[in-house]
C-alpha cells in the first residue's frame, strides 16, 4: 500500500483546521444580530482573501438596526414585538434576499475582486456552510474546494435542496473532500502515529455536531410527503462558456 495519499490527506486536514482557526478568529469581526461568520480563501497554502458579514461599507452596522430584515428578527427572538410598530416582514419568513447584510463568503470575493487579485482555484474556509446564494457565488468565482465547521440550512423547499446538491456535486467533482466539513484530526491518530498539530479544533467539531444548527445537513435524504421534484442537470460548457453539444457518434449517448 503506497502510504503518499494517505499522509497528504493528513496533511491537508491539518492544515485545514489552521485556516479554519483563522476564519473563527474573522467571525468576532462580523457585525450581524444573527450568526457571526467569518471566511477564508486560500490559494497555494496563502491566504489571498478574508470576509465577515455585515453590512455594507458605509451604511449602519446591522447591530445598531442598520437591517430591518436582521433587527425585526432579532427583536422578536428577544420577545419585543412592541418595538416592531410597523413590521416589514412575516414571522416566519427568512427573506434572505431583502437582508441589506453582506454574507462572509461574499466579502471574501468580492475584497480580493477589489484588490485585483483573482479567485480562480482557491479553497474557501467558512465557519458555516454556504448558503445556497453564496455555493452558487463560489462556483462562479472559481472556488474548488469548499470546507466548512457549522451545519446550516436555510430551506426545505425540495427544488432549492436539489439545487444546492447540484452545485455540491459539482465542486466535489467525484471526491467528497472537495466539499465537506472539517475532519476531525483524531480520526487519523487513532490508526497511525501521527500526533494531531495545534490549531487543533476537534473539540470544536464535537460541540458543533452535538448541537447543529437548524435542522441539520442539507446533503441528507430529506422525507417528504411533496412528491420528488426532478431538476435538470445543466449542460457541460466549454471554457468559452457555450454549452458543448452532444457527440452525433453511433454509440454514444
Amino acid at each position: 500500500m503506497n502510504p503518499l495519499p494517505y499522509l497528504k490527506r493528513v496533511g491537508q486536514v491539518q492544515w485545514d483546521h489552521y485556516y479554519m482557526a483563522i476564519a473563527r478568529t474573522v467571525s468576532q469581526r462580523a457585525n450581524c444580530t444573527g450568526s457571526k461568520v467569518g471566511a477564508v480563501l486560500v490559494r497555494g497554502n496563502r491566504i489571498v482573501s478574508t470576509g465577515f458579514n455585515g453590512t455594507p461599507e458605509g451604511f449602519q452596522n446591522c447591530l445598531d438596526g442598520g437591517c430591518v430584515r436582521c433587527w425585526e428578527r432579532y427583536l422578536r427572538k428577544t420577545g419585543r414585538h412592541s418595538e416592531i410598530p410597523h413590521p416589514a416582514f412575516p414571522d416566519d419568513a427568512k427573506a434572505l434576499d431583502l437582508c441589506i447584510c453582506v454574507h462572509a463568503e461574499a466579502n471574501a470575493f468580492l475584497a480580493a475582486a477589489r484588490a485585483g487579485i483573482h479567485t480562480d482555484g482557491t479553497t474557501l474556509y467558512v465557519t458555516h456552510r454556504p448558503c445556497f446564494v453564496c455555493l452558487k457565488e463560489a462556483v462562479q468565482a472559481g472556488v474548488v474546494r469548499v470546507v466548512y465547521l457549522n451545519e446550516w440550512r436555510a430551506t426545505d423547499h425540495p427544488v432549492l435542496i436539489q439545487m444546492y446538491k447540484l452545485l455540491a456535486e459539482h465542486l466535489r467533482r467525484n471526491d467528497q473532500r472537495n466539499f465537506e466539513r472539517l475532519c476531525a484530526q483524531s480520526e487519523f491518530a487513532q490508526f497511525t502515529a501521527v500526533t494531531p498539530k495545534d490549531p487543533n479544533l476537534d473539540d470544536v467539531i464535537g460541540s458543533v455536531g452535538e448541537a447543529s444548527m437548524l435542522t441539520g445537513p442539507i446533503d441528507d435524504a430529506v422525507e417528504s410527503s411533496e412528491p420528488a421534484v426532478n431538476v435538470p442537470r445543466a449542460p457541460k460548457r466549454s471554457k468559452a462558456g457555450a454549452p458543448v453539444r452532444a457527440s452525433k457518434a453511433k454509440g454514444r449517448a
